[in-house]
């Protein structure tokens, strides 16, 4: 997403929040991004790391931290066919669909047996570059006293974080004022109502320290219901 817009509306179309849904200040989801599937063909485990040999059969080549759902192995034991666990790392040709994929799980060590099975990978929030700065505002709802809920992950993660939801009666950038309190932790959640005739949002990154190229996803969530 784009940061902080201080083009008027006229240029810069400000955009709405549709209650239930996420609205993405910082990062974006890849739509469009069908779920890759794979054939399982190996298995090896060494020190609880995991790593399947595949053969890509539908959507595209995942990246690391991507949720990886396995089911019909056989070789490793049962711990080896997890729910959602985070890739820790790719290794695909991209003409032929084969390679390997990482994770971790807790089970004995075991050389490369074949086996079987099937890997199911969803797509997950990309991150923005991490900055000091004020990312994409939101139009709200002027009526107020309903809760806004910010959900933040650093994909590639910083040492520290400090950031804030803020809030606007007219959207500009001196008005914004924090609406439930400065947070700092890597990744977490904070619920605030909207005071009445706020009428903007945004996600504000006050300061951030460390990490390799670090890169931040900041959705803002209306609640679907006033005095919630």
């Amino acid at each position: 997403m784009p940061g902080y817009q201080t083009q008027p509306p006229q240029v810069s179309p400000r955009r709405g929040i549709t209650a239930g849904l996420p609205a993405y200040s910082a990062g974006s989801f890849p739509l469009g991004t069908a779920p890759a599937r794979f054939y399982v063909t190996s298995v090896a485990v060494a020190a609880n790391v995991v790593t399947l040999g595949v053969k890509l059969i539908e959507g595209i080549i995942p990246a690391t931290g991507a949720l990886v759902t396995v089911q019909g192995t056989v070789a490793g034991g049962s711990a080896v066919n997890v729910t959602n666990v985070a890739i820790t790392a790719v290794s695909i040709t991209a003409a032929t669909g084969l390679g390997t994929i990482t994770y971790p799980a807790t089970t004995a060590n075991l050389s490369t047996t074949t086996d079987g099975g099937v890997a199911s990978i969803l797509a997950v929030d990309a991150g923005d570059t991490l900055a000091v700065q004020k990312y994409q505002q939101f139009a709200l709802d002027p009526a107020g006293g309903y809760g806004l809920t910010l959900v933040w992950t650093t994909p590639s993660a910083p040492a520290t974080i400090a950031l804030q939801l803020e809030g606007a009666v007219n959207d500009t950038d001196a008005e914004y004022v924090i609406i439930g309190s400065s947070q700092t932790t890597l990744s977490g959640s904070v619920i605030a109502t909207v005071p009445e005739n706020v009428r903007f949002a945004r996600v504000n990154v006050t300061a951030f320290t460390g990490g390799a190229s670090p890169t931040l996803v900041a959705k803002i969530y209306q609640s679907t219901n006033q005095g919630m």
